[in-house]
């Protein structure tokens, strides 16, 4: 035990020095891309400019987590519509290294803003900056303590926040408060009850004959197993439930199923309004999205969600990611699908998912001044799927150093940094930019080693204290 634990570190620092070392790899190459690129910004002699109203102001604009792709793509987009762009980081470590983001050249001025210091410094920024609205994007900060510093700046300042107030992200931030939160005003939830006898059970399936159902304990034991109501036949169902023991000192739970799958949508929410919508199937299926009848479950998820925006109220404004699942009910000459509400995420790590492969919802977001209205009939979902996860290479290393042999070691090896070179390649890089392609250059050859060198000699130091 004591030599897998005196292993371990190594391994890890193996995963450290092979990042390191493909970053170097490519140095020559990207320094050329770089060149070419910057050069091709420099000569560019009439770059098309959006045409603009003539009663057109710029906004300062304040982007904390500027060092994530989406945070990078906002400061693009904003940039590009001629408005100033403020980028932060939210600091956690000792690196004083800047993020690859924060070398656009579509910023004006960058801060760092350390974790421990969040609202004050935070404030010192928008009050330096006359800023105009802050939209927070690091995933170093929870949407709690956002919602916090937003209660800060908008009593101190005339800056507008894209994040939930206090009690919303609290509520969203619980998958009970939640489900209570949609529940009491009406909208679709999947059935849950606590049935105390078997009286009860047959009560509720003869309400919604069309729906399926499962029945568990309430603690359950290692043994027990899950049973789908109601089964094929009305004879089987009734000895189904004759054979379970319900009392009122042994309750069980009868939950609602669904039987077509999973949708995630993503949104953007201004003033109680959507901006923004992407549906997501739960599953990576390219192809979903391109029928009629994905486009007409999109729309009643549009109008699903259109309804939870409402019924949070007009100071609702953040972004939120709402997992649905979808069920279908029958009639007597039709069958029908059903949407119900399951959960939900919120804060700046959701943007990832909503800005992914689609343009910057510049508008939506300047929807939060009431002197830019926008004409949300107009907005439509966008459709994709999911993508498959990446494996995690940090993960992988550590267990086949410890538990295969060293050729199985050196074969996961270069499985592992076939993947991780191809993540490095330029043009599957989200933050490289023919105009703009500093930070993609400076966050893989300088951010991303350096941070490698001090997550090597942190974990070093800590194993090493841990030996005392």
């Amino acid at each position: 035990m004591a030599q897998a634990k005196a292993t371990l570190p190594w391994s890890h620092a193996c995963w450290h020095l092979l990042r390191i070392a493909l970053s170097f790899s490519l140095i020559f190459l990207d320094n050329t891309i770089l060149i070419l690129a910057a050069s091709l910004a420099y000569l560019r002699l009439n770059p098309r400019r959006p045409k603009r109203n003539v009663r057109f102001y710029p906004k300062t604009i304040l982007i904390t987590g500027i060092g994530t792709t989406h945070g990078l793509k906002l400061a693009r987009a904003w940039a590009a519509e001629g408005h100033c762009v403020i980028g932060a980081d939210v600091t956690d470590l000792d690196l004083p290294i800047r993020s690859g983001g924060s070398m656009s050249k579509t910023l004006v001025a960058f801060y760092r803003i350390p974790k421990d210091h969040y609202i004050s410094r935070l404030l010192d920024v928008i009050h330096r900056e006359k800023v105009d609205m802050w939209i927070p994007c690091s995933p170093k900060v929870t949407s709690i303590e956002d919602a916090t510093a937003r209660q800060m700046v908008e009593s101190r300042t005339s800056c507008k926040c894209i994040t939930f107030d206090e009690n919303l992200a609290i509520c969203f931030a619980s998958s009970e408060s939640f489900m209570k939160f949609v529940t009491d005003r009406g909208l679709p939830v999947l059935e849950y009850h606590r049935v105390n006898s078997r009286d009860s059970v047959h009560k509720i399936l003869h309400r919604s004959p069309s729906k399926s159902y499962r029945i568990s304990r309430a603690t359950p034991t290692a043994n027990d197993r899950a049973l789908l109501l109601p089964r094929r036949t009305l004879s089987k169902t009734y000895t189904c439930i004759s054979e379970i023991q319900i009392t009122q000192e042994r309750p069980w739970i009868l939950q609602q199923q669904s039987r077509l799958g999973e949708l995630f949508a993503d949104l953007l929410i201004v003033r109680g309004q959507i901006q923004a919508i992407k549906v997501r199937l739960s599953d990576a299926d390219p192809s979903w999205g391109s029928s009629r009848l994905d486009q007409a479950l999109s729309a009643a998820v549009q109008t699903l969600m259109q309804s939870l925006a409402t019924k949070c109220g007009v100071r609702s404004t953040g972004h939120l990611t709402v997992r649905l699942l979808i069920d279908e009910e029958f009639d007597a000459h039709s069958v029908r699908h059903s949407i119900y509400i399951a959960g939900c995420s919120s804060g700046a790590k959701v943007m990832e998912n909503l800005l992914s492969d689609v343009p910057c919802p510049v508008a939506g977001y300047l929807s939060v001044f009431p002197s830019n209205p926008v004409d949300t009939g107009a907005i439509t979902a966008t459709l994709t799927s999911t993508p498959p996860k990446t494996f995690a290479g940090a993960a992988i290393l550590p267990a086949a150093f410890l538990q295969f042999s060293f050729l199985h070691f050196v074969l996961t090896l270069v499985e592992v940094a076939g993947s991780e070179l191809v993540r490095l390649l330029f043009w599957k890089d989200p933050q490289f930019a023919l105009l703009d392609p500093l930070p993609w250059w400076w966050e893989v050859h300088v951010y991303r080693p350096l941070r490698e060198v001090w997550m090597m000699v942190k974990q070093t130091r800590e194993a090493g204290l841990k030996g005392y």
